[in-house]
């Protein structure tokens, strides 16, 4: 029979009591850390992101757009970087002001807003996906497997796998159903499921805490055990 309360008086008999008491408490956050981690490490973080469904990309070769619109036609008053780049072939300042990024059409100077079939041939181009897809505007504010401001559309492919391209017309986050599970991993093992961003949180560092008593304590019995018998 397990007893709960220390045989006898004394620091053994207390600090035994305190590791079966610690380890009761902290047993299932132990066994969350374990599964979620054999979780988050089974499999490459390669494959986590997604990067097996990329395409290596030919660098952008500028040459040959001809003419461009100036740099001060593109930008605005507040800029705070201007990129000279092609989107489907198309030449095009990619703007960004803050956290807000768009497209100015570097030919004519004019804004160009993105469409859904604009967003799938940039999903097209950058990724060996197929199938037909579902596209969606991308909610303000963004869902959680996204986390980031400046989503324009999601493209939900028939294997799973959804695809975010941005407003300047940049992919900003692949999340295949293996990114699913490590994310959820992850925010049980931060124990902090819900936004799964916070490390830093009273619970996280309370069972850190504990389970740092429980080993030490363990390691301390283990040690007077064998010292015990040699005696």
């Amino acid at each position: 029979m397990i007893r709960l309360t220390p045989r006898r008086r004394g620091w053994r008999g207390w600090l035994y009591a305190t590791h079966l008491w610690v380890g009761i408490v902290v047993a299932v956050q132990l066994l969350l850390w374990t599964a979620s981690g054999l979780l988050m490490t089974a499999n490459p973080i390669e494959t986590v992101r997604g990067e097996h469904l990329r395409r290596t990309l030919a660098p952008v070769d500028l040459r040959g757009v001809g003419a461009v619109v100036s740099p001060a036609e593109a930008m605005t008053g507040r800029t705070d970087a201007l990129e000279l780049t092609t989107v489907l072939g198309r030449p095009v300042w990619r703007v960004t002001e803050g956290k807000a990024k768009w497209l100015v059409d570097a030919r004519t100077g004019k804004h160009w807003t993105l469409t859904a079939a604009d967003a799938v041939a940039v999903v097209r181009a950058a990724t060996v996906l197929s199938g037909e897809p579902v596209v969606t505007r991308v909610p303000d504010p963004p869902p959680l497997e996204l986390r980031r401001p400046g989503g324009a559309w999601r493209i939900d492919w028939p294997n799973g796998t959804h695809v975010y391209v941005g407003t300047a017309g940049d992919i900003l986050a692949l999340r295949t159903n293996t990114w699913r599970w490590h994310d959820l991993a992850w925010g049980l093992h931060i124990l902090d499921p819900v936004e799964r961003e916070d490390t830093h949180h009273p619970v996280l560092i309370a069972s850190a805490v504990l389970s740092l008593i429980s080993v030490i304590s363990g390691i301390v019995l283990i040690v007077v055990y064998f010292r015990r018998r040699r005696a």
